[in-house]
């Protein structure tokens, strides 16, 4: 298995990460015109359930702090899980240009704790724009095969991916996100990292085969 990160490939790594959140804040604060929504029947029909803002909050730490710190002990999960970071959120970007979707919100009453933090800061701070695919979803998915990458067979690591998974759902359920950005984020989360992954593992196996040679 390939050792861990060293201090160049961390700063590497640290990079991406701040490229890709520095380019989606940038975006996300310009004007948006001719808002699209991409609403089906089925997100009509999904309940809105305040209690999901727990894993929508909990994305930052996980992806951007957690995460890193645990794939550290392999540098190619580490270098391809940064890597795809950053590509991912290039893509996303362009489409948010191409496709600048919106999300409907329902109107939000009631005092408990989850619905004050939904309606008064995730809704107030994150804007219904820029919602083509999620970004939360797409992040979440790289991080699932990330910890699949690492092969730590640790508990511990199908319960993250689960919580992540979660993640992806709450972006429904607290009305984010529609089904449509969600099936985006899916498909970009896998295919970025995917072929990252498969480059990876071609560049390993080229010394053994010119060594066959």
């Amino acid at each position: 298995m390939p050792g861990p990160i060293s201090r160049k490939g961390l700063f590497a790594g640290i990079g991406w990460i701040a490229l890709s959140v520095l380019s989606y804040e940038l975006i996300n604060h310009l004007q948006h015109q001719k808002l699209i929504s991409l609403a089906t029947s089925w997100d009509a029909a999904t309940p809105l359930l305040p209690i999901f803002v727990v894993p929508y909050l909990s994305f930052i730490p996980l992806v951007f702090v957690l995460l890193p710190w645990l794939i550290s002990s392999n540098r190619i999960v580490f270098r391809n899980y940064t890597l795809a970071l950053f590509i991912s959120q290039m893509v996303m970007n362009l489409l948010y240009w191409l496709i600048p979707a919106t999300v409907i919100r329902p109107k939000l009453t009631g005092g408990d704790p989850f619905t004050v933090l939904l309606r008064d800061l995730v809704w107030r701070v994150d804007e219904p724009v820029n919602t083509f695919p999620s970004n939360h979803v797409t992040f979440s998915v790289i991080a699932i095969l990330a910890l699949s990458a690492i092969k730590l067979g640790k508990p511990w690591v199908l319960l993250l991916q689960i919580w992540l998974v979660l993640v992806c759902a709450s972006t429904l359920l607290v009305h984010q996100h529609v089904y449509a950005d969600v099936v985006a984020g899916a498909v970009l989360g896998l295919a970025t990292f995917g072929l990252l992954n498969l480059l990876s593992a071609k560049r390993l196996e080229l010394p053994d085969h010119n060594s066959g040679q």
